[in-house]
């Protein structure tokens, strides 16, 4: 399985509600793509449920020092606020980031590099689709509860953060895009255990069967198909296998 929230979340590039989109892209004017994922990033209802969690933890201070108090009560927030979204609504946004982010989606992008060195504008533009696509069952991946009664958000997180504390206790990290590597301040780059990434537990299986579900009834995004896993189906559903497929 993939660790719950982070696979799709940390594709997110966040809007600061304080911010311009100009001074969030670090350029004098917003095109036409910038300016349409700045206005989905900004919508923390339904479909947007990704922008508003993502938002909130990339704010904090779990990715400084880990803190799970902070994280917890956030994941504990989202799951309990309304959640309405279904696939037409998602795609009628992706559409439109289509549209306008035509020449940003040809751009190559080596999903396991530093996020930091990426292109922003071009990541926005594929994290809006992936997101929209993947909004309902992410939520009801994060927000099912196990059998100990605890949210899966909260539950699948703790390996990797035990992990984070001991590899490096210093904090201050940024995961990869692919998931398959964690980056210190400093630019070092670690590669996750595969012991932590493929476990498969009730939160696993949860996942795997929302996800399952979804795909078999909703086509992935071509632009996610053919240039995040190389359209390559099997690809994909891997991410979503117990054990995980890469």
């Amino acid at each position: 399985m993939k660790f719950l929230i982070f696979f799709v979340a940390l594709l997110i590039i966040n809007a600061n509600a304080e911010l311009t989109c100009e001074e969030r892209f670090g350029v004098s004017l917003c095109n036409e793509c910038q300016n349409e994922v700045w206005d989905f990033g900004r919508d923390p209802l339904g479909c947007g449920f990704f922008s508003n969690l993502f938002n909130e933890i990339e704010h904090s201070s779990f990715f400084l020092k880990y803190n799970l108090t902070v994280y917890n009560e956030i994941i504990k927030n989202s799951c309990s606020a309304d959640f309405s979204c279904s696939y037409d609504e998602g795609k009628k946004i992706w559409k439109k980031v289509e549209e306008k982010c035509a020449n940003e989606l040809t751009v190559y992008i080596d999903w396991s590099a530093n996020p930091s060195l990426l292109d922003h504008t071009v990541v926005s533009s594929y994290a809006t689709i992936l997101s929209y696509y993947s909004a309902v069952p992410e939520h009801n991946s994060i927000c099912h509860k196990t059998s100990s009664g605890e949210l899966c958000g909260i539950e699948a997180i703790k390996p990797l953060v035990d992990w984070l504390k001991k590899e490096i206790p210093e904090g201050n990290v940024q995961f990869s895009y692919d998931f398959k590597y964690v980056y210190k301040k400093d630019g070092t780059r670690i590669q996750i255990p595969m012991e932590l990434v493929g476990y498969c537990g009730e939160c696993g299986k949860n996942m795997i069967k929302e996800y399952k579900t979804w795909m078999d009834n909703f086509s992935v995004p071509d632009v996610i198909l053919n240039n995040v896993f190389g359209n390559n189906l099997e690809a994909l559903q891997g991410y979503f296998s117990c054990p995980l497929i890469l």
